[in-house]
């Protein structure tokens, strides 16, 4: 399957309104382990330490980009003066209470192709998605938050693969072999593994003055597996 017709089945996957039969909001976004959604106390851990990445403030404009249903931007528009929230699923963006989230705008779009305004945003995020973009699009990704920015803005993209531990998480044979044969049937069980290195040069390619790796703290749940990367133009 070419890097195009796996962008269709991520883009279609996403689109699925199928993910909407269960009322669980983790399980909307595939925020689970072994099938499982996260319980409320390890959540409120985990926005926790999202927060505490991106050092909100008052006046910040913030952009979170594959948004899903709202569950990280909706508590951290609390914290900031507006926030601008994209996904391509307008099914899982309806889940977004812009009555109760004022400060909430909500853009149905496809980061591969979407424009927004430039200069607009000194905080941001991305948190679990990056995976499913090839590499040629993560530099298109890349570019369009960079774009985005303010000078001296900052990025958060959380929950990025980690190729280098790619068997810390297939670790049984049974799971190895899960892996190939979802590679090789074009339906990826995870989407695409970075390597930390190539992260940080393309981020410095783009023009970012910084860009650096956050190792999970150990209580995340996929802090096994999977790093953070903060950018800052």
């Amino acid at each position: 399957m070419s890097n195009g017709q796996t962008a269709d089945y991520w883009a279609l996957y996403w689109r699925n309104r199928d993910r909407l039969k269960s009322d669980d909001p983790h399980f909307q976004v595939g925020r689970t382990v072994g099938g499982v959604p996260i319980d409320a106390q390890n959540w409120e851990f985990h926005l926790g330490e999202i927060e505490s990445a991106l050092s909100l403030q008052p006046h910040d404009t913030l952009l979170d980009l594959c948004a899903g249903n709202g569950m990280i931007s909706m508590p951290l528009s609390l914290k900031c003066k507006a926030t601008t929230v994209v996904d391509i699923s307008e099914a899982l963006l309806q889940n977004i209470d812009v009555q109760e989230y004022p400060t909430i705008e909500v853009l149905v779009g496809d980061l591969r192709s979407i424009a927004l305004p430039p200069q607009s945003f000194s905080k941001g995020l991305m948190y679990g998605a990056l995976q499913y973009f090839n590499e040629r699009e993560t530099i298109g990704v890349f570019e369009t938050i960079y774009n985005a920015l303010m000078p001296r803005g900052e990025y958060l993209i959380g929950d990025i693969p980690d190729i280098d531990r790619l068997f810390q998480f297939y670790r049984k044979p049974e799971w190895v072999r899960v892996y190939f044969d979802s590679i090789k049937a074009g339906t990826p069980a995870v989407g695409h593994w970075f390597k930390q290195e190539v992260l940080m040069s393309l981020a410095h390619h783009v023009g970012f003055g910084s860009a650096k790796v956050i190792y999970q703290h150990p209580n995340l749940l996929n802090s096994h597996y999977r790093f953070d990367l903060l950018l800052t133009k």
